[in-house]
């Protein structure tokens, strides 16, 4: 298999002032087209470091991608280290000018010296045009092995890994690759293990299982590699309906990054409709609902009932509730779910109550506690839980709970 090594380069993503999102889009894209990512190296932007890092991946990998340094800036010193590298001179590239001068023309900018660098480009790389800025992408081959530098603006990366990934398939054989996902709820990853360990030992070598936990929920996800295609599929179905009959009593669904998108396909199924009314989780579950495409055909709408009087006023839960029991209680947290979904008129809510910390706990109600609450047409249920991490995680483990809760009373 085609083994592909990335190169990551900018000081900001060493010092933790941009997170490297590159390399795992990078990585996804490519090995969904069947070539294998083998490692990914960040670096600075100094040219010692670029320099090893860059002949380090090419003694061990078929294919180098770079991303980062090739702006305008002085800092910005890719391109002069890859001409030296390759042997090359840099020459103005007609088309990049062009499109570097519309550009600026369109942004209404000055057309400076330093923006008519960008259209220098090694004179022995395949140039690769960047529509949506003013940095090329330069391609190189060398004794077999290829390296592309592409900029490290994201959507610029993205638009241009189209062509990269054409690049290599002209070069390089890949491989026939399929994953499946099963997402199960309700078993500790240690627990599932033991329970899998047959199973994982009977695999075929060209099959691997992968155990992803998160925010309360574990992602099994079988990956299977070969020539064929057609094996490919076979064997990754066989193994999955396998591997599904053995957890069926934590299953929660298919091939889902998320748990929100399992439940838009649940709810669109059914042609359901839900809304949420969430205090401690501060709109997070909203969120997460609505970053799924089409969220709209069954999602109506929030109540973040952050104070107490908005969820006695908006939402009607009762004021002596409130005083009685506290805001995070098993009364208050039905009254907010019922409270909204006759507010807005769905067929099921969901509803949070509780103290994400690092104040506001006592010693009846510790920081991490948290009750949820499903309602629909004839029922409400509630339950409490204890999320003891931090404020973040708690919102994070607390919506993924919700959720669960809800595509468990999804019918």
């Amino acid at each position: 298999m085609t083994q592909v090594a990335i190169l990551n380069i900018g000081d900001e993503l060493l010092i933790g002032q941009v997170v490297n999102t590159n390399a795992a889009e990078m990585a996804k894209m490519l090995n969904s087209e069947g070539f294998d990512v083998t490692e990914t190296l960040v670096v600075g932007d100094k040219e010692e470091m670029i320099v090893s890092a860059l002949r380090f991946l090419m003694q061990r990998a078929d294919v180098v991608l770079l991303t980062g340094g090739l702006g305008p800036t002085k800092d910005d010193i890719t391109k002069k280290i890859l001409a030296r590298e390759f042997g090359a001179k840099l020459i103005e590239d007609e088309k990049v000018l062009n499109h570097v001068e519309q550009y600026f023309k369109q942004k209404n900018l000055p057309f400076t010296s330093t923006n008519r660098e960008q259209a220098l480009v090694p004179d022995n790389c395949r140039v690769i045009f960047n529509s949506v800025g003013t940095a090329p992408g330069m391609c190189f081959e060398k004794e077999g092995k290829v390296v592309i530098s592409m900029p490290g603006v994201p959507f610029e990366m993205r638009l241009m890994m189209k062509e990269v990934i054409a690049i290599l398939k002209q070069h390089f054989k890949s491989e026939a690759i399929e994953h499946r996902t099963l997402l199960l709820s309700g078993i500790g990853e240690s627990f599932l293990s033991d329970m899998l360990e047959e199973f994982e030992a009977a695999l075929p070598k060209n099959i691997s299982l992968a155990y992803l936990p998160k925010g309360g929920t574990i992602r099994l996800r079988l990956t299977c590699k070969g020539e064929d295609k057609e094996t490919v599929v076979s064997q990754i179905k066989s193994q999955t309906e396998r591997l599904r009959s053995l957890v069926e009593k934590y299953f929660m669904g298919f091939d889902c990054d998320n748990l929100a998108q399992t439940l838009a396909e649940r709810l669109l199924q059914n042609n359901k409709t839900i809304c949420t009314a969430e205090s401690c989780t501060g709109g997070n579950i909203a969120h997460l609902i609505t970053l799924v495409a089409g969220s709209s055909i069954y999602y109506k709408g929030s109540v973040v009932s952050y104070a107490n009087s908005v969820k006695a006023d908006v939402l009607g839960v009762s004021k002596e509730d409130l005083e009685t029991f506290g805001a995070v209680s098993e009364q208050v947290v039905k009254q907010m779910a019922e409270g909204a979904r006759r507010l807005l008129n769905t067929d099921y809510a969901i509803a949070t109550s509780g103290i994400a910390g690092p104040t506001g706990g006592s010693s009846q109600k510790p920081v991490g506690t948290v009750w949820i609450a499903v309602a629909g047409k004839d029922f409400c249920i509630a339950q409490k839980h204890f999320f003891a991490t931090s404020r973040d995680n708690f919102i994070e483990r607390a919506s993924n709970q919700a959720l669960l809760m809800c595509l468990e009373n999804v019918k």
